[in-house]
């Protein structure tokens, strides 16, 4: 869908003519803009995890962090276009608040591990999250998106159609003012991209029942064309 918006503004015109030295060229200015917009259907899914351990042995935290990552990447291995990225890895205390001491006081380690696991097969999804999480992982978050490459491909071609748009608004810009031609003399672009769908609240409901029927969602992308135009100076009639 094509959606085209746009504003003007009627600078001050010199004499016909007459150009001042370095300045902007002769004529009417005019400042127009025009927007491109398409709804896009997102096409990759990022699932945040995290496998971790409690206790006070931390020799034996690593070796069960290190057991329930092996799982967890041993099962993604088997899904075919899945991408596994390990974020971070930490160690930090535990403490609880000692009524006797009237302070918080350290009664043990927790050693946490985070991934990363990237998908475009959406519709395999649900199953291997489900059984990431009986391998030890516990689910952080769920991101759908629209992967880069077909990101940059759509946002290319709205920026030719939002040019092209820009140059059909200054044409009939030009023919409103009775003029023949026109001139760009500035012209910029900005754009909108979609953003990611994050699905929380159903990756939080697979822990405690079934792997749900996950909806990707869809997002909107727009590019917009600002720029000025001049056309050749022309005097009209006052009624």
């Amino acid at each position: 869908m094509l959606l085209l918006t746009g504003w003007w503004a009627f600078a001050p015109v010199a004499a016909a003519g007459e150009a001042k030295p370095g300045g902007p060229p002769d004529g009417t200015h005019v400042s127009l803009s025009a927007t491109a917009e398409t709804s896009l259907s997102n096409d990759e899914v990022v699932v945040h995890f995290r496998v971790e351990a409690t206790g006070k042995d931390v020799a034996a935290l690593r070796a069960r962090v290190n057991r329930a990552s092996a799982r967890v990447r041993e099962r993604l291995a088997r899904e075919k276009g899945v991408t596994l990225q390990t974020l971070g890895r930490r160690l930090e205390p535990v403490r609880e608040y000692d009524s006797v001491r009237r302070r918080q006081v350290q009664v043990g380690w927790r050693l946490v591990q985070e991934g990363e696991a990237t998908s475009r097969r959406l519709d395999a999804v649900p199953a291997w999250l489900d059984a990431i999480e009986k391998a030890g992982a516990h689910l952080s978050g769920l991101n759908y998106r629209v992967s880069g490459e077909r990101r940059r491909r759509v946002m290319a071609r709205l920026e030719a159609q939002a040019v092209r748009a820009f140059r059909e608004r200054a044409a009939a810009m030009a023919r409103a003012l009775d003029a023949a031609s026109y001139r760009i003399v500035r012209l910029s672009t900005g754009s909108a991209a979609p953003v990611p769908v994050f699905r929380k609240a159903a990756v939080m409901a697979m822990e405690a029942a079934a792997p749900p029927a996950l909806s990707p969602g869809q997002g909107r992308a727009s590019v917009t064309v600002s720029g000025e135009i001049v056309v050749p100076a022309r005097a009209f009639k006052a009624r």
